[in-house]
């Protein structure tokens, strides 16, 4: 599996709501870092990956806005499953 269809695979995880854990966003900052670092992909979800935080308020991303951020970024949908 390349580098991308594991972003996205992640991404599809958490936008179909099955795991919006801070680990996965772990991961997925991970693959950015190892594999997109100065990419336009890298900085569109930077910020979001960086600053999410579920519950904690402003300045961080909530689940929410981290859902609309990889959906934006990677071209996704939720899953129809």
């Amino acid at each position: 599996m390349t580098p991308m269809e594991e972003l996205k695979r992640l991404a599809q995880t958490f936008v179909d709501g099955q795991d919006r854990s801070m680990e996965l966003v772990g991961e997925i900052e991970g693959i950015l870092v190892s594999n997109f670092l100065g990419a336009e992909l890298f900085e569109s979800l930077a910020e979001a990956v960086s600053l999410y935080r579920p519950g904690e308020g402003l300045p961080y991303y909530d689940e929410e806005e981290m859902k609309l951020a990889l959906q934006e970024s990677l071209g996704i949908n939720p899953s129809n499953t």
